[in-house]
């Protein structure tokens, strides 16, 4: 598996290193170099099924007739 490096986001200074597993909820870190507080959250991956529009139209959440 392969190790990801997680780097302060105002000086690039190593803060630590997982091998990708998730943590499951939000991180603040302060960088002990530059001082900057460092906020990591979780990664969600796209849902792998878009969920039905039911006749919605995407542009204002109005209904719409379906032509078929």
């Amino acid at each position: 598996m392969a190790t990801h490096e997680i780097r302060c986001s105002g000086c690039a200074r190593l803060l630590f290193k997982t091998d990708g597993a998730d943590f499951g909820c939000k991180i603040s870190i302060k960088c002990p170099r530059c001082r900057a507080f460092n906020h990591l959250r979780p990664q969600t991956s796209p849902s792998p099924k878009r969920p039905d529009r039911d006749g919605k139209d995407p542009l204002c959440g109005s209904s719409y007739p379906r032509t078929t």
